[in-house]
């Protein structure tokens, strides 16, 4: 396995969280940042003017949040007095649409307004648009054309930045999916950490493996010996071992790992990092589950120079 370089300086990015009061901004970051469960989410009240919050990831990467209350007081100030506060140096800009909007041309409208200003103070921003509250719609196509939809609209309207379009819920993985994606562009040695993964992966002989940030389980990376492996299911992990580990912390129990053996596979989900779970699977039933840990045990200081 190749030396690793030196782990990057720290690094601070500012992401705004924007979108109309009631487009769910609050609850999709409480269920990825602070561990609430969907359901908890119902308890929150509506955010008054900005909500500043700095989250730790990986090790080296600070999340400066910024997410800004969507009452129309509070949006105009936005958009005028504080223009320049709010849209200055700007990573990301994370538009939230609601589903459930009965004025979405007026949606559209505060959409290209933010994306006036980020053109003016933030111009090498990266935007994403999140079509919201996706639970609402049962039907698997509906919900494709609904996303399509909006994305097609919003590719019209953007003429400096080029949105990606996510359709999401709280109640279901797609939340993870797009977050993932969002900071998987900020992590500065992102392409490093995938190429001694792959290592890893080679060395082993593991069928799967997949990087997790320690506190909010969003994927990290991955790498796979077989093109066939659908990363909705990465997803699909963080989502119920985010909720697991909630249901853990009810019972004053603390999760620790998983490993799971049946004809087809062994998958094992556990600490790695200061900042990392993996998830390993294998598939060759030769390869014995003491040999996998003992493999995951001797790269754990490695990744540690890459990821903390």
């Amino acid at each position: 396995m190749q030396k690793p370089s030196s782990a990057p300086p720290t690094s601070k990015k500012k992401l705004v969280i924007m979108g109309r009061s009631g487009a769910g901004k609050t609850s999709m970051r409480s269920v990825i940042f602070a561990n609430h469960t969907a359901a908890d989410t119902r308890r929150l009240g509506a955010t008054i003017d900005v909500e500043h919050s700095t989250i730790q990831f990986l090790g080296e990467l600070n999340l400066n949040i910024w997410d800004c209350g969507g009452q129309h007081k509070y949006l105009d100030n936005y958009l005028n007095e504080e223009k320049e506060s709010i849209f200055g140096n700007v990573e990301v800009l994370i538009y939230v649409f609601d589903l459930e909007t009965t004025n979405k041309e007026s949606e559209y409208t505060l959409y290209d307004d933010c994306l006036r200003k980020l053109s003016m103070f933030s111009k090498d921003a990266k935007v994403y648009c999140l079509v919201h509250k996706m639970d609402k719609i049962q039907d698997p196509e509906q919900k494709e054309a609904t996303v399509e939809s909006y994305r097609r609209a919003l590719a019209k309207r953007s003429d400096l930045f080029h949105p990606e379009v996510f359709g999401t819920s709280i109640w279901d993985p797609t939340l993870y999916r797009a977050w993932s994606q969002i900071v998987y562009r900020l992590v500065p040695n992102m392409q490093t950490i995938e190429e001694h993964l792959r290592n890893f992966c080679e060395l082993t002989e593991a069928a799967e493996v997949a990087l997790f940030e320690r506190d909010t389980f969003l994927v990290v990376c991955s790498t796979s010996a077989s093109q066939n492996v659908h990363q909705d299911n990465y997803m699909s992990i963080s989502q119920h071992i985010k909720d697991y580990r909630s249901a853990c912390s009810g019972l004053q129990a603390k999760f620790q790992s998983i490993e799971i053996t049946n004809k087809h596979y062994t998958m094992f989900i556990q600490p790695f990092t200061r900042s990392t779970y993996i998830l390993v699977i294998t598939t060759d039933h030769e390869i014995e589950p003491a040999v996998t840990k003992a493999n995951i045990a001797s790269a754990q200081s490695h990744f540690s120079k890459l990821a903390d």
